[in-house]
């Protein structure tokens, strides 16, 4: 217990410093200062406790599909002179079953039911993935008449969301041999080009960097976490921003629900997403830096940079030097701090501000707030499921003793029965007057292991069911007769 609760402590001074890092001199916000930090948050939480529902399941829920509708054009800078951004988010809802995790997606259907034409699936393979935003077709001639034999990419989408009510059958699917989902989803995350170098032109998918934005909503049941957890070296589980199911401070009395209405233009990001023809172009060249510029020199595919208050760049910065010397904190890594400037973004963009790609300093610090809970949900649901896994685990051990001692028994069973049935054929040849058998004889009779195993049980199980009589013979000695009217078992 001692080394638990000093595990505990140090775990919450490395949140402690984790948050103090990322915030800068500006301090963490609440958790009342966050959901009062805005209409829209205050209008989520209060539809939640209507709905005796999480509000953090709800508000990451709906942050996925926020990032659903929104164009993989509009990202955040490149801070460290890397490339921009894009604002893809993977949320995971944790809770057991019937704890309310498909109510928080369908909930949060209701609140944002437009996707914009977006693909909302359950993923299958990474080949799968990728044939959401990306197939072939044929080639017109010169006159744009009739087909040729070539085919050319094009885009059939540049959004989708990954809808995976329960964890195991993700994992199913990044189990089987030979898949590439885990890899096609970390790729996704970050960005980057899907697709690979098929030796068949004809066969060859690809979906460029900008051309595309893959989300995803998840439920987690702590006890199968390890689909996540367990993939931590290659940063999958801290990709994801982790929401509770659960609401601790929920009041006895329903709330009633929120007066007003919740608004969110989808039609208002309508404005930022490229054409088809565009993302078609943006396919055929495979890379922005590869398409033809207009003759007017401008950009054929531009990207629309979110602002962000200072303290972003501030935050950046130090965790680049902090990097750097080697004293980044334990826990933080560069995936939370780029989570967290995603998540400010969708954040100002659920806001419907006037100025719709603009984060406020508010924004920024409802972000910190956001991540710095969604790691704390999920170090919890990681230590949830290592007890889980320790538990079962010393189940098992139990199990196999219990299963070894019922062998044991069973085996010592069927050795004392064989015994019996020696011990009564023997004295229905040898004593037929009941006059009895020397203990030496029958030992004899039976070998030295059996006699040795089994004899005192199965002469003692004899003597109780009256089947044998001990007799006392010269000089003290046992023989072993069968009871009168006894003729075998």
């Amino acid at each position: 217990m001692a080394e638990a609760s000093r595990v505990h402590a140090l775990k919450r001074q490395q949140d402690a410093e984790r948050g103090r890092m990322m915030a800068g001199g500006y301090g963490m916000m609440t958790e009342e200062e966050f959901w009062n930090g805005s209409a829209q948050r205050r209008y989520v939480h209060c539809y939640a406790r209507h709905l005796r529902m999480s509000p953090d399941s709800l508000l990451g829920a709906m942050l996925a599909r926020v990032a659903t509708v929104t164009p993989p054009s509009v990202v955040a800078p490149a801070f460290t002179g890397a490339d921009p951004s894009i604002l893809a988010l993977y949320t995971a809802i944790v809770g057991n079953s019937g704890d309310g995790k498909g109510l928080a997606e369908r909930a949060a259907r209701k609140l944002i039911p437009d996707l914009l034409g977006a693909v909302e699936t359950l993923p299958v393979s990474g080949e799968g993935i990728v044939s959401l935003f990306a197939a072939r077709r044929p080639v017109q001639d010169d006159d744009g008449g009739r087909y040729t034999h070539d085919t050319e990419p094009v885009c059939i989408g540049s959004r989708a969301l990954l809808s995976v009510p329960e964890i195991g059958s993700l994992d199913a699917a990044m189990s089987r041999v030979g898949s590439s989902l885990e890899p096609v989803l970390l790729s996704a995350w970050s960005g980057e080009p899907l697709g690979g170098q098929n030796v068949d032109e004809a066969k060859r998918l690809r979906a460029p960097a900008y051309g595309y934005a893959l989300n995803m909503i998840t439920g987690v049941q702590p006890a199968k976490s390890g689909t996540l957890t367990d993939r931590d070296g290659a940063g999958l589980p801290q990709r994801f921003l982790w929401c509770d199911t659960k609401d601790p401070a929920a009041p006895s009395d329903k709330p009633l629900m929120p007066s007003g209405t919740f608004t969110f233009d989808v039609d208002r990001l309508r404005e930022y997403q490229p054409s088809a023809m565009t993302l078609n172009a943006l396919y055929r060249a495979g890379a922005r830096r590869l398409m033809t510029r207009p003759e007017d020199g401008s950009d054929p595919y531009p990207l629309h940079v979110l602002r962000y208050p200072p303290e972003t760049e501030e935050a950046v910065d130090r965790d680049r030097l902090m990097t750097l010397r080697g004293q980044r904190p334990n826990g933080m890594d560069s995936h939370s701090l780029l989570l967290t400037i995603r998540v400010a973004g969708l954040l100002a963009i659920l806001e419907q501000r006037d100025d719709l790609l603009t984060v406020t300093h508010d924004d920024w610090r409802a972000a910190l707030w956001l991540v710095s809970h969604s790691i704390e949900v999920r170090e919890r649901c990681i230590t949830e499921s290592r007890n889980g896994s320790i538990s079962k685990r010393a189940d098992r051990i139990a199990d196999d003793e219990t299963a070894r001692q019922l062998a044991s028994e069973q085996t010592h069973d069927a050795k004392v029965q064989t015994c019996m049935q020696r011990i009564v054929s023997k004295l229905e040849r040898d004593d037929p007057n009941r006059m009895g058998v020397a203990r030496r004889l029958i030992q004899q009779s039976l070998g030295q292991r059996l006699f040795r195993e089994a004899f005192t049980d199965a002469i003692n199980r004899l003597e109780a069911d009256g089947i044998v009589e001990i007799r006392h013979g010269e000089r003290n000695g046992e023989r072993y007769a069968l009871a009168d009217g006894i003729t075998g078992i």
